[in-house]
């Protein structure tokens, strides 16, 4: 190996080209015989940028997925804790007030928030229910006790 030989290809200012036969010293023969540099042909094409989308698109799909499941047991949740309100449920509203439901209306509720001191609130300005009427807890044993 210490013996190799090599070809140079040379142009001339005319456009000819010559070829030389030249022995090649022991240490570049030895870095090119260790050298591993992968040919051209056998890299692989990068990828398109379609494939590049899938993984994006893919985590968009689960995101949105993720999102609307959460948000359908929110809905869930909040549609039966509008059910559960009756009359004596004790409630806070959007604003921070607190009271006890005195009466059920169709869209509104009338809420007494203190001796002789009621106001009528719309359904959705409920917040949380604070403590379920003992006539709901009533209700709801009788149902499950059918």
């Amino acid at each position: 190996m210490a013996n190799s030989s090599f070809v140079v290809f040379s142009q001339a200012a005319d456009g000819a080209v010559s070829t030389t036969a030249a022995a090649a010293p022991a240490a570049t023969a030895t870095t090119t015989a260790t050298s591993t540099a992968p040919d051209a042909s056998t890299q692989a094409p990068p990828p398109s940028a379609n494939m590049m989308m899938i993984p994006i698109i893919i985590v968009f799909v689960v995101f949105i997925a993720i999102s609307m499941r959460t948000s359908s047991k929110e809905k869930k949740k909040r549609e039966e804790m509008m059910n559960s309100i009756r009359k004596g449920t004790k409630v806070m509203t959007n604003g921070g007030i607190f009271g006890e439901i005195a009466e059920v209306q169709k869209d509104q509720y009338l809420l007494k928030i203190a001796n002789n001191v009621q106001i009528a609130i719309s359904r959705s300005a409920i917040a949380q229910v604070i403590q379920p009427s003992a006539d709901a807890s009533e209700q709801k044993a009788e149902v499950t006790k059918k």
